[in-house]
């Protein structure tokens, strides 16, 4: 028999469990506003038309100005013009003009190097001179002279590529130049690749080919190696640091006499860096040019967007399409694989290492069948979504050939019907011409979007920018599912010269699958090796959606600053923007021992994550090594 007080204590427990599993699922549901898109109303308080800071490069410092700081006894650091040497529409000119328009500097470019030795001017001496080899008369040797004269003065060189290879074996100048002792091989092949720890952000790679592997797809940098990867074998010189080798088929890394691709010559105060190969040819020259300016000054602190996004293209599909072959694969419709294998196994990956997810969903991958997207599943999803940040965005891509402007007519009145509408924030256009984007975000479907996410271009200038007045692009940099060295040379690029990761995992390869490689099983582990590697390579960054990173990248190219050092202390300065602001700093055998006015973490030996809370920050640094003993 149950006395008055056990059954009370029971009837207690029980009307306690009912609330907890009904009542609370009733105030969640009730308290998340599935059809609103928070990442439209944080866009709506920021700044939307063109702002990107350039460098006026008339302008004077301040006399008083300039007083004080010699009085404080501060060096200031030269963020001074850049002069290219070379046709500016070529891929390794181009990266130069968006590294420098990245990092707030001013530019002057020239056709060849007679037309700049023309205006050359000792009291307004460049940072550096980029330089396409093919613009100098390398038989003339009045042009090397020059360049000798502008290393007198402390000015960088910067060689996006060499001559060929007769030029460098017949002209000593040319050999003395670019440090090179000897030439041991008019052509060799490489099949493997060193990259030194300290240059790239990343640390030190070996990128070795693997047997039976696509060999083109396993090299970075587009162009640098190209045919059968053949390029000079280059004997380095005394006083020269190499950052990158190769090493043919049968021959080890560690070996001295390995073919050199990346280095550097020291010429007193002032470096020649050259590149022997392409590696510069395509955006990943932006990276190149970052870690190159590292390497020149004692210390370089540049601003940087800090953003590392994940986008599922095509996902979630709301839509039973192509049922024979997910019954034959999964036993199951394409909405319960995506519902009940793919999202768990994919928010499982992204918890892992704290990343966010951008969805670029697709109500239907076809549109010519009869099996009509379900509105239960979108608001299931956005849900979903919205209890885990994660931003919906919409997706151009479709398999049944109709245009995007048909495709965002249907896909607005399935949203008026289910929702009575919803505020886009991005949108990933895939391979779309600059004339079907822009005509896209005419679209009513599209009204508040205010980035457009684009697949990777080699030929474009840069990753980020504005792609009209008020509406930001950013590149995706590789392909989730597929690891090759070249975007895992680009991502280490990407990372030294913007704090920027974007990988795309295209989810309708689970939907069409091209053959069983394609399955679920194959391609989640691609995915899961993905999201660990880089999030664990590139800890220090902020994991964003793709409308936080439009954010970004608004401030950060309407960002100005300036730093100068006295002593053991750095102090930074921004203009232009409210809110924080994000940098890198990298130094040589230093180490930060406090900071005021942010914050800051290691990345790794020698580079730091700035976070400037404040439009005045004082960074302390101290020698590396009496850190250890603190």
């Amino acid at each position: 028999m149950i006395s008055r007080r056990n059954f009370f204590s029971i009837t207690i427990l029980m009307v306690t469990m009912l609330f907890l599993c009904m009542c609370l699922n009733n105030l969640k549901d009730s308290w998340n506003d599935y059809a609103v898109n928070r990442y439209t109303e944080t866009a709506e308080n920021y700044p939307s038309n063109i702002n990107v800071y350039v460098p006026d490069g008339s302008r004077e410092k301040d006399p008083k100005e300039q007083a004080a700081e010699t009085d404080r006894g501060e060096t200031v650091s030269d963020r001074d013009r850049v002069v290219c040497i070379g046709d500016m529409n070529q891929l390794s000119m181009s990266a130069a003009e968006a590294w420098v328009t990245y990092t707030k500097r001013d530019i002057a470019g020239y056709p060849a190097l007679p037309a700049y030795e023309s205006v050359w001017n000792e009291e307004d001496l460049p940072e550096m001179l980029v330089l396409d080899s093919a613009c100098v008369d390398w038989e003339a040797g009045e042009e090397i002279d020059f360049l000798n004269t502008c290393l007198e003065k402390g000015v960088h060189l910067v060689f996006c590529n060499l001559p060929d290879v007769s030029v460098i074996k017949e002209n000593g100048q040319a050999r003395e130049l670019f440090g090179i002792q000897k030439v041991l091989e008019d052509e060799i092949t490489v099949t493997n690749l060193y990259l030194r720890e300290g240059f790239l952000l990343g640390g030190q790679t070996f990128y070795r080919e693997k047997a039976g592997s696509d060999a083109d797809t396993m090299l970075p940098g587009s162009g640098a190696f190209p045919g059968d990867r053949t390029f000079p074998w280059y004997i380095p010189a005394s006083g020269t640091k190499v950052y990158m080798k190769g090493a043919p088929e049968g021959m080890d890394m560690d070996e001295e006499q390995c073919p050199i691709v990346l280095w550097r010559k020291s010429f007193g105060t002032a470096y020649v860096f050259a590149v022997n190969g392409g590696l510069m040819e395509g955006p990943e020259g932006i990276g190149i040019l970052s870690a190159m300016s590292a390497e020149m000054h004692s210390y370089e602190i540049y601003p940087v967007l800090n953003a590392q996004n994940m986008i599922l293209t095509g996902y979630p599909s709301l839509a039973d399409e192509n049922a024979a072959e997910m019954e034959r694969l999964y036993s199951r419709s394409v909405k319960q694989v995506f519902q009940e294998i793919l999202w768990p196994n994919i928010l499982m990956a992204l918890q892992k290492q704290n990343y966010k997810a951008t969805c670029m969903l697709t109500p239907q991958y076809d549109y010519s069948d009869d099996n009509p997207p379900d509105g239960r599943q979108l608001e299931y999803y956005l849900k979903v979504f919205n209890e885990r940040a994660v931003e919906t965005g919409w997706s151009a891509r479709n398999m049944s050939g109709i245009s995007p402007t048909e495709k965002l007519e249907e896909d607005y009145r399935f949203f008026q019907d289910v929702l009575g509408g919803y505020d886009i924030a991005s949108f990933y256009a895939g391979g779309l011409e600059d004339e079907q984007m822009a005509e896209a975000l005419e679209a009513q479907l599209l009204a508040s979007a205010k980035t457009v996410v684009r697949d990777y271009d080699e030929t474009e200038s840069g990753p980020v920018g504005f792609l009209s007045e008020n509406v930001t692009a950013q590149s995706i940099l590789g392909d989730g599912l597929e690891y090759t060295y070249k975007n895992d040379f680009r991502y280490k690029c990407m990372e030294t010269a913007l704090g920027y990761f974007s990988v795309s995992f295209d989810m309708s390869r689970v939907a069409y699958p091209d053959d069983d490689k394609s399955a679920w099983e194959q391609l989640s582990r691609s995915l899961a090796t993905t999201i660990d590697t880089y999030g664990r390579l590139f800890r220090g960054f902020a994991r964003t959606t793709a409308a936080e990173c439009d954010m970004r990248i608004r401030q950060f190219l309407a960002l100005d600053y300036s730093d100068s050092r006295t002593d053991d202390r750095i102090r930074l300065r921004t203009e232009g923007i409210d809110g924080p602001a994000w940098f890198i700093l990298r130094t040589h055998n230093e180490a930060i021992r406090e900071m005021e006015g942010g914050s800051w973490q290691e990345l790794e030996e020698g580079a730091y994550l700035i976070e400037a809370a404040q439009s005045e920050v004082t960074l302390t640094l101290e020698p590396a090594d009496e850190r250890l003993y603190r």
